[in-house]
């Protein structure tokens, strides 16, 4: 990417940028040219892993904190922005969802004040048949990020032993993300169903430490493993993505060693993590969908 003025060229695509100086995190002096600095600095790495997928996008056009909105219907948008209409089952009519598939598209949205990404776990044309599991690590205060490291060492554990690929990464908050490539070919309730076996797993180890409980009572001082997190048009935030809190958090894909060591979260930002990426950082992933979850039902001890 050229060097940010009022109108940039990527990929071959004319972008107009407004308001570069506006501060849209304003305790950290972080303005709109740092934000979209920051997403070119990552496009290479993040938009394999969003590609053909629809996303929910977390506006926050006067800053954080400031108020903001969730865009899901992009009925305006460059030509050349790609756009997959979606029946939505909420609102019981077709969505104009993004698809950023390239690095034009992730710097228009950086334009567009769009800080937080969220994915869906499926991609276009079959967005009601999902490719990816999601093993959402939550932890309830009085417990922490370091409470939700030690369950995350464990369900690493769990799932190298099913011989499944997944993608380890910070939530961008205080839990994590564990994201599986699986063939498109299992119903929601079965996904869900794997998930809540995985986290009853976790609850048998550790059963004051995790829960897998739908009643927030019984999450307190524990870490929750959100198993509804795979739903029908769910989403997660993307890779990579930044997080509308204060520093300017990434959700970052983390090597599952460092799940061994004590790091924090906030480790992770705007501004470390383009130097983490020069230096060779970053765990690296391949999303093929092509594994299944048969075997691990089995060691599961569950019939499909």
């Amino acid at each position: 990417m050229k060097r940010i003025t009022d109108i940039v060229e990527v990929g071959g695509r004319k972008i107009t940028l407004s308001n570069l100086d506006k501060l849209l995190w304003r305790r950290e002096k972080i303005s709109k040219a740092d934000v979209i600095q920051y997403y070119a600095a990552v496009a290479s790495r993040m938009v394999p892993l969003v590609k053909n997928r629809p996303l929910m996008l977390n506006r926050f056009p006067h800053g954080v904190p400031g108020k903001s909105f969730v865009q899901k219907d992009w009925p305006n948008h460059p030509s050349w922005v790609s756009i997959a209409q979606v029946r939505s089952h909420g609102l019981n009519k077709s969505v104009r969802h993004v698809v950023c598939n390239d690095e034009a598209t992730l710097i228009w949205l950086a334009d567009m004040a769009c800080l937080e990404i969220n994915q869906f776990l499926s991609t276009v044309p079959r967005t009601d048949w999902h490719d990816m599991v999601l093993v959402d690590l939550d932890p309830y205060p009085p417990a922490s990020f370091e409470d939700a490291t030690e369950i995350a060492r464990a369900v690493h554990s769990a799932l190298l032993e099913m011989k499944l690929r997944h993608m380890t990464k910070t939530s961008g908050a205080d839990g994590f993300h564990f994201l599986i490539p699986i063939v498109p070919k299992y119903p929601i309730e079965t996904i869900r169903k794997f998930v809540l076996m995985l986290g009853v797993l976790m609850e048998d180890l550790a059963p004051r430490r995790v829960s897998t409980s739908r009643n927030r009572a019984d999450r307190v001082g524990k870490v929750y493993v959100d198993f509804f997190q795979n739903g029908l048009q769910k989403t997660v935030a993307a890779p990579f993505t930044l997080r509308p809190l204060p520093g300017a958090p990434v959700s970052f894909p983390i090597d599952p060693k460092r799940l061994k060591t004590h790091f924090k979260p906030e480790e992770f930002n705007l501004f470390t993590v383009p130097e983490m990426l020069k230096k060779g950082g970053g765990s690296e992933f391949d999303i093929a969908p092509d594994q299944t979850l048969d075997e691990a039902f089995r060691e599961l001890g569950v019939k499909l």
